[in-house]
């Protein structure tokens, strides 16, 4: 009789049926859910605006439990299983001699159940949300192609606002601007302020998390991250004071599923000037005054583009210079890997300019610029 059963059923004894069907349910749900966005008018607004706030809520309340970051932990330990898993098959693909092929398909059935659970987190927890209304739509934002004359006068215009914030913030003895005692509460507090403004922004804001790995993050040129699978905010602690408090706005902004980069700067940036705490604004102006240095810089000549600098606060330039002093130690291999690997996410997610579309921030700042010059 047991013999008779088994040889009814040779398959389900080498290949892990169930495991596959959980994994195919996973993995087509997550790309059901990334096409319907894509394709289905309507769609990923209904879920971005409604769904996705409740799950921020749930899950972003349960990991905001914990001083430290989830999230990191999580990957520390993804990290070491993936190595533990890799020693473990070749141990056993040599040690196992008449049960190669039932090994090999139950490990293969293992790896796809992981990639069917990251792709239906992510779509779910992010890329759904790439397709949804832009918040440049939400708060009235019409950009267009701006001369250079119009791109200096809106620098000139940060610059100003960079100056008047400068007098509101002290500089330590190394001449970096000096931090508020518990900035992650600030910013949160700051995201929550803008949320009054903007309903798509009254979000759940937990405690953003420090990362353990900040020097690693350097050499990969990432200033904080958005950990999706658990709802977390993170930020690198080594970077340079002047721009951690808009960076924590920025991930922070994220939480409202808001995941474009250019408007996720833009928003963070709005938070900072709007906040009413010094160091916010100063970390606003300053990371916004970068951004159009860089876009001045692309069309004018050099004594162009040095007349409208010559303008920033001494200290800020000296700021800035450091800032660059500081990147340039991590300037590597690694750096320019990591850099490609998100210029290809990006375009993979609708922002086929990819890590240009940071600079889509310049094009928001002006359109606002210029539409409060008409009223």
């Amino acid at each position: 009789m047991e013999e008779k059963e088994c040889n009814q059923h040779p398959i389900r004894s080498i290949i892990p049926v169930k495991r596959l069907i959980i994994a195919g349910s996973l993995l087509a749900a997550g790309i059901i859910g990334i096409v319907a966005a894509r394709n289905i008018s309507g769609f990923a607004d209904l879920y971005g605006f409604n769904i996705y706030p409740v799950i921020v809520g749930i899950f972003a309340n349960i990991s905001g439990i914990f001083p430290f970051s989830v999230g990191e932990i999580m990957l520390i330990l993804a990290v070491l299983a993936a190595v533990f898993a890799v020693v473990y098959f070749i141990v056993n693909m040599i040690r196992r001699k008449g049960r190669r092929i039932a090994f090999l398909l139950s490990s293969l059935s293992t790896v796809l159940l992981a990639a069917s659970v990251i792709v239906f987190d992510f779509s779910y927890a992010m890329g759904i949300n790439y397709s949804r209304k832009p918040f440049s739509e939400i708060a009235g934002l019409s950009t267009s192609k701006y001369t250079k004359e119009q791109v200096r006068e809106a620098l000139l215009y940060s610059i100003d606002n960079l100056a008047l914030a400068c007098e509101k913030v002290s500089t330590g003895e190394d001449g970096h601007v000096i931090l508020p005692e518990d900035l992650p509460t600030c910013a949160a507090d700051a995201m929550r302020k803008l949320g009054q403004k903007y309903d798509s922004l009254n979000s759940t804001y937990p405690r953003i998390k420090p990362v353990m790995m900040s020097e690693l993050m350097c050499y990969g040129h990432i200033t904080g991250m958005f950990a999706f699978f658990s709802m977390e905010a993170t930020y690198n602690t080594n970077n340079v004071p002047e721009v951690i408090g808009h960076t924590m706005c920025h991930e922070l902004s994220h939480l409202t599923g808001f995941m474009r980069e250019d408007e996720a700067n833009y928003i963070s940036f709005l938070a900072c000037r709007d906040s009413g705490d010094p160091y916010l604004e100063y970390s606003g102006w300053y990371d916004m005054t970068i951004h159009m240095l860089n876009a001045y810089n692309k069309d004018s000549t050099y004594e162009e583009y040095f007349s409208a600098a010559a303008n920033i606060p001494a200290s800020a330039w000296n700021q800035m210079e450091m800032q660059s002093e500081f990147w340039k130690k991590y300037e590597t291999h690694f750096g320019e890997v990591a850099e490609a690997m998100n210029d290809t996410y990006l375009k993979m997610n609708d922002q086929p300019e990819g890590t240009k579309s940071y600079g889509r921030v310049v094009d928001l700042f002006m359109a606002e610029y210029f539409a409060g010059k008409q009223q």
